[in-house]
């Protein structure tokens, strides 16, 4: 199944269609969740608590120096820490939460200037198409921009290989197609296009410059660095003296040999509570990283610019056609237009 169809399957259940839903299935995937990212920091501390096991039984039973802290400040330590990861992982939800908006809004504007070009435009076949062909490639060009990445073959395809080195040849590469796009107005104006029409297209493309500024600062501006530091030190300091308190927890009888401690007491069960503690602490401290940057592939939760870009076009190319449903064909079947041609390949 391609990305389009999994995508409309998504709305569809979201419009009410009855869900498939498994609580197993959904706690035990792997898929989209954080545990493989965190797997190896939450062995480390299993790890460094059994380390910390041996060397202080080996202690009282070599040199009788009982190591151990009560456990009630790390009840209260844990209770402030669990609310500082919650408000890291909000702050980056709030981040992910504002770039899906932008997008929306990137969705609802090309729509919005596609139909005020197609419906208050020159009566031109040649303008209509070129004009409709940019506009459906500004989100492919936003994407690529907001990733890092010169390579642009969907417009390549709509546009054709020149405009599409032009662009990437740019220094800021939406610029390229929002001023070719406002070139495209004002030479509709200048044709006769109605002022308010025009004045209503040009504040569209306006809108969709103003979306790409708010995700560029979303991509500029990441969390504050210092607060992830102290976070994560503070998950340091935690998990590295929990074993501890859980040595206090579980005292071993004084008479017992250094191998019976370590063998025959419930010793060995410190290790387990510390990676079961760690694992949401860590789980959350990733989260909160991950949800930073939305437009990164690399990241779990990485909104589906793809999805939405394929269907950006699919609808402008069908408004073009004059197709209902705003599922147009791919462009390829369109053929490429180039910026001095005059008609439909």
């Amino acid at each position: 199944m391609d990305p389009m169809s999994r995508s409309n399957d998504h709305y569809a259940d979201v419009q009410g269609r009855p869900l498939r839903y498994s609580f197993w299935a959904g706690a035990l995937q792997i898929r989209g969740a954080v545990t493989l990212r965190v797997l190896g920091d939450v062995i480390s501390f299993g790890v460094l608590s059994a380390l910390v096991v041996l060397a202080s039984r080996y202690a009282e039973h070599r040199f009788d120096i009982h190591v151990g802290v009560t456990v009630g400040p790390f009840e209260a330590a844990g209770t402030v820490l669990g609310l500082l990861l919650v408000l890291r992982s909000n702050a980056g939800y709030d981040r992910w939460w504002e770039a899906r908006k932008l997008w929306g809004g990137i969705v609802n504007q090309s729509r919005n200037l596609a139909s005020s070009a197609l419906c208050y435009g020159p009566d031109d076949e040649a303008w209509r198409t070129q004009f409709i062909r940019w506009a459906a490639a500004f989100p492919h060009v936003m994407r690529s921009s907001l990733r890092g990445r010169r390579s642009l073959p969907e417009v390549a395809v709509l546009l054709g290989e020149a405009e599409a080195d032009r662009i990437a040849s740019a220094d800021h590469m939406p610029d390229v197609v929002a001023v070719e796009l406002a070139r495209m107005l004002r030479e509709a104006r200048d044709r006769g296009m109605d002022p308010m029409a025009f004045y209503q297209a040009e504040h569209q493309r306006g809108l969709l410059v103003d979306h790409l500024g708010g995700c560029e600062r979303i991509l500029a501006t990441p969390l504050a660095r210092s607060s992830a530091i102290q976070v994560r030190r503070f998950i340091l300091l935690f998990l590295s003296s929990l074993p501890f308190a859980l040595l206090h927890e579980f005292q071993a009888d004084p008479d017992m040999s250094f191998m019976d401690r370590a063998l025959g007491s419930y010793d060995w069960l410190i290790p387990l509570y510390v990676m079961l503690v760690s694992y949401p602490l860590l789980s959350l401290d990733r989260i909160g990283m991950e949800l930073q940057n939305p437009f990164d592939t690399r990241r779990i939760d990485h909104l589906p610019i793809d999805d939405i870009c394929s269907t950006i076009e699919r609808n402008l190319l069908g408004m073009l056609l004059g197709d209902p449903s705003g599922h147009g064909p791919h462009p390829a079947a369109l053929g490429t237009l180039g910026p001095n041609e005059t008609h439909i390949s």
